[in-house]
């Protein structure tokens, strides 16, 4: 009786094993193909371009984190590794900010498994998104540089909390020195974003894409007129 029981315990165990490793192999593929046939056709490095990096993963990598996502060879040179982080382990993008949608995903996964062409196989186009170009105005600065790249920290409960970045008003009366009205070459905020700044900002850590030199120009331009609405 000891034995039939062993026995029927040791059958079970087998069971249980193969069908775990079943269903972690049917989980495994089901994670991974996503791509939508339909579309293989269809997708194109521009529309990859406009619905994911440029809306959520450029204003972090830029040209910095050893994957740039700023140019079509760029990105071709590293689907390998956007596959893997995106779609495969989906660390990316980084949490605070939000994970790509499933829409994302299947768009992305749908370009990679067509070889990620730069234009569509079928030669059609789409066209492109009109962007505002960056603008000397808080508002501009606030949505373009400011919303991506420094309140992730400088916000309540986060560890840059005491440095303010909210207002123009904010920055013009806080104790750091972060905006001094029409002197941009004694403000905090362009001090910290030159290339040989002590304390370079956003930190090379944080993976965030240092300011180009263009946009920290409109930073200065903007400070100089005095650093209004």
């Amino acid at each position: 009786m000891i034995r039939e029981r062993l026995k029927l315990i040791f059958i079970y165990g087998i069971f249980l094993g193969l069908y775990s490793c079943s269903y972690r192999n049917e989980k495994k593929t089901n994670f991974e193909v996503i791509f939508n046939p339909a579309m293989l056709e269809k997708v194109s490095y521009q529309m990859v371009n406009q619905q994911v990096f440029s809306q959520k993963c450029i204003s972090c990598h830029g040209d910095s984190g050893g994957v740039n996502l700023e140019s079509y060879s760029s990105v071709l040179g590293h689907l390998e590794k956007i596959k893997q982080s995106t779609i495969k382990d989906r660390s990316m993008p980084k949490s605070p900010y939000p994970k790509l949608t499933e829409a994302d995903l299947i768009l992305l996964a749908t370009w990679i498994q067509a070889g990620g062409p730069e234009t569509a196989l079928d030669g059609s186009t789409q066209p492109p998104v009109q962007t505002e170009p960056l603008k000397p105005t808080f508002k501009s600065i606030q949505q373009n540089i400011l919303q991506k790249k420094c309140l992730i920290c400088h916000s309540p409960g986060n560890e840059a909390e005491r440095v303010t970045l909210n207002s123009p008003e904010e920055m013009i009366d806080s104790p750091y020195g972060i905006i001094v009205p029409g002197e941009p070459d004694e403000s905090g905020l362009v001090l910290v974003t030159l290339p040989a700044a002590r304390k370079l900002m956003p930190p090379p850590k944080s993976g965030f894409a240092a300011l180009k030199p263009e946009e920290i120009e409109i930073v200065k331009d903007w400070i100089a007129k005095g650093a209004k609405d």
